[in-house]
């Protein structure tokens, strides 16, 4: 093996061509069963990890994921969670939001996150001492494990919906709202817990708060008025240029480093550039053409990995992790399964599509992943608590598509484009 510059390039190649051929694989496999690719890829992360690989073959680990190579995946996974954040915020598109489905999906929003963020807090009370680091504040701590749980995996949800045609129904419409809204409050939550974190105290803490809502307010009105300029020569070309692809992307990691700066994590940045793009289907779909590829099959499974390395499933194995998995588990699908499924029942939909909804929004996938790395890099959470938590993330996700097959069956699809004509008439 060669030194210095060209052995890390050396060693960073091998580590990143097993890092995606893992991942389509696992991939490939997830999907081979009935489950979303994320799921496999998620999977994956951890198997290249010490729970597995690093315990069948600590040598071949070793080999293909040298302590030096850490650090380049860390910095490459954070540039892939920035930009994937930032596909994602361009997706959020809230026009949807209009007279009864606007109500009714902030019903879902509100019953899929309240409940789960309460029982959170209640978890961080009672398990504080065994599951928090000393130095952490109890409201800090309570903060980030009750957001941790409340997340939907909106970007996994948008792409099962696609795949069963379901992106304009009235499941589709409700879920992704919802989670979009979801996702939001619980970034917000998570940004206020890491300012905290990071400053000592709570009048710092609320000042990186608060510059975070400057910037947002920033980037929603002067940053979407420019870039609606690239969206509006984009949509008369047909085409995103080079230079435009360029601003954006120095946009976003200029975005991603400010948000950093003040005490909020990076993707907060790359996900409010995204919520700032154009909505024009022109735009959105250069933009997805040109980015969306690498990021998704390059940069994020790196993130997995880099998730996985640091992911011990062995410290579950003792009575008293297992206990706490299984209760944390029960109560973020308690408290987002059931408060979807109860709230839309009671808003009138039928039990099987209650179910269904309450089925997709209870999914989690590489959400929980980037919130329990944020934690665990600014010393929030325990190794004990990241291994909980990505487990729950991984059952969680797996569960999803179980959940709403059963609830929703292919022969109640034939109602999808009645419900769209109610849709329209509604809105």
């Amino acid at each position: 093996m060669q030194g210095g510059l060209m052995g890390l390039f050396l060693e960073v190649s091998l580590a990143l061509a097993a890092i995606i051929a893992v991942a389509r694989i696992c991939g490939w496999l997830a999907y081979y069963i009935g489950q979303p690719r994320v799921v496999g890829e998620m999977i994956a992360g951890v198997l290249v990890g010490p729970s597995f690989l690093g315990l069948i073959a600590p040598e071949i680990q070793a080999t293909i994921f040298p302590k030096d190579v850490i650090p380049v995946l860390f910095v490459l996974s954070n540039i892939g969670l920035a930009l994937y954040m930032f596909l994602v915020g361009a997706d959020v598109d809230h026009q949807k939001l209009t007279g009864k489905m606007y109500k009714h999906s902030m019903w879902l929003f509100a019953s899929g996150l309240i409940p789960t963020f309460v029982l959170g807090g209640v978890i961080a009370y009672f398990f504080y001492d065994t599951l928090s680091l000393p130095h952490v504040n109890p409201i800090v701590f309570a903060i980030f494990l009750g957001a941790s749980i409340s997340l939907t995996a909106f970007p996994m949800l948008a792409r099962i919906l696609q795949e069963e045609n379901l992106t304009h129904s009235r499941i589709g419409t409700l879920s992704l709202i919802a989670a979009s809204l979801d996702d939001a409050a619980a970034w917000c939550l998570v940004a206020l817990a890491v300012a905290l974190a990071q400053a000592k105290s709570i009048l710092i803490g609320l000042m990186a708060g608060f510059g975070g809502a400057i910037f947002a307010v920033l980037m929603l009105t002067v940053g979407k008025r420019l870039f609606r300029i690239i969206g509006e020569k984009t949509e008369q070309t047909k085409n995103l240029s080079h230079t435009h692809l360029a601003i954006i992307l120095i946009s976003v990691l200029l975005a991603a480093w400010f948000t950093d700066y003040i005490g909020i994590f990076s993707v907060f940045g790359g996900f409010i550039t995204g919520l700032a793009m154009p909505k024009n289907p022109v735009f959105l779909r250069e933009l997805h053409g040109k980015l969306s590829d690498i990021v998704i099959v390059f940069l994020v499974p790196i993130f997995f990995v880099y998730s996985g390395l640091n992911t011990q499933l062995t410290l579950i194995s003792h009575a008293s992790a297992l206990v706490i998995f299984l209760i944390v588990l029960l109560a973020s699908v308690a408290g987002k399964y059931g408060g979807c499924t109860l709230t839309m029942k009671l808003l009138g939909y039928s039990f099987r599509e209650a179910s269904a909804i309450g089925g997709l929004m209870n999914a989690r996938g590489l959400m929980v992943l980037i919130l329990v790395n944020i934690g665990f890099m600014y010393n929030i959470i325990t190794k004990d608590l990241f291994a909980v938590l990505v487990l729950m993330a991984i059952v969680t996700t797996a569960l999803a598509m179980p959940i709403y097959r059963f609830s929703y069956p292919r022969a109640s699809k034939n109602k999808v484009k009645v419900e769209e004509k109610e849709l329209i008439q509604q809105n």
